[in-house]
């Protein structure tokens, strides 16, 4: 059945949102179909209003299909869920709240509740996914048992081409990502630290993120002034261009993440050929597959050495590019755009 207007329904759009990325690639495959439709969203940050509207402006007929990327709660989804002609929610995982009681109990609350509504959720809906099989998981668990993967849609041709030799300079170690306590900036400096003292003084991290609120901020720049003052950069917000400049010039990757329903910024280090040096938990794995140096480890010396093996050895990254460049064909975004298709028109 053919579907000539598809809404999406955000809990929140920012302007570095992984999941705001992901919406409007979905419209653009949604124009290039010929299929209408408008896009919303419960919180929108400014700059967004030409592409994303208020969820209050929603407004479709019994006929249209409504397609939910859930990423918190939102007061009254359910019902809303309930009145389209064929609804799909895309799940994008929640981080369990907590990792925030302490620094935010807003943000932990609102983690909460939307934990608590991701069921009633996936019971209204016709059709149910994971960006990842870690979070099709989740939706099984919360009572969607039919729950399927739909991959995140990475166009790499949007990418710019990468370098093709390893950057020059000294060792430079890169983490893009919220800065929040689930991502562990903090054991990224640590680790950062140890491989800085017993490999490379002059090597520098970059941090790529905004904070989850002034004080976890100021709190993360504390540790890397006390750990390896004049060594670490905090960038809060970069365009597009400066993004994609920071993965040029790294040296190596490095993720201790403990919660990721899946992890964008691991495909653009493999598009970028950098070497991925990760915590294997959650979705990460899952993510990477055989392209990543991945330990499941609490010592943080592990990663240090791994840092070093990946920064320094120019056979393993090479090896690494290659099977960077593989893994990123699993997410061919042609074969997304159709399991896209075949969601929407059932």
């Amino acid at each position: 059945m053919a579907r000539n207007r598809v809404h999406q329904v955000l809990c929140a759009a920012g302007r570095y949102d992984a999941i705001t990325t992901q919406a409007l690639a979905f419209r653009r495959r949604f124009e290039r179909w010929g299929w209408g439709g408008s896009d919303h969203a419960a919180q929108i940050d400014p700059g967004l209003d030409a592409d994303i509207g208020p969820l209050s402006t929603l407004s479709f007929e019994a006929s249209d299909a409504l397609l939910i990327h859930y990423s918190g709660y939102v007061p009254g989804l359910e019902a809303l869920a309930r009145r389209a002609g064929r609804t799909l929610l895309v799940y994008h995982n929640i981080t369990p709240p907590r990792w925030f009681w302490a620094y935010d109990s807003g943000v932990a609350l609102h983690c909460a509740l939307g934990r608590e509504q991701l069921a009633e959720i996936a019971r209204a809906v016709d059709v149910a996914a994971g960006v990842s099989e870690f979070n099709a998981g989740e939706l099984r668990a919360a009572g969607a048992p039919a729950a399927s993967v739909l991959p995140i849609l990475f166009d790499r041709d949007r990418l710019p081409q990468p370098a093709a030799d390893p950057p020059a300079g000294p060792p430079r170690v890169l983490f893009v990502g919220r800065l929040a306590p689930h991502k562990r900036q903090d054991d990224v400096i640590r680790a950062f630290e140890l491989y800085r003292r017993r490999h490379a003084p002059d090597a520098r991290l970059t941090l790529v993120g905004e904070p989850l609120s002034p004080a976890f901020g100021a709190r993360i720049r504390d540790l890397a002034d006390e750990l390896a003052p004049g060594a670490v950069e905090i960038e809060e917000r970069v365009d597009a261009a400066e993004l994609w400049e920071c993965y040029r010039s790294a040296h190596a990757f490095l993720c201790l993440s403990e919660h990721e329903g899946f992890c964008i910024p691991l495909l653009e280090a493999f598009h970028f050929g950098v070497p991925v040096v990760a915590r294997a938990a959650a979705g990460i794995p899952e993510t990477s597959g055989d392209a990543a140096l991945l330990a499941d480890d609490d010592d943080l010396a592990v990663f240090a050495e791994l840092l070093h093996v990946a920064a320094g050895d120019d056979g393993l990254r090479a090896e690494l590019r290659r099977r960077g460049d593989a893994r990123l064909e699993c997410f061919d975004a042609e074969r997304t755009a159709e399991l896209l298709r075949a969601a929407v028109t059932g």
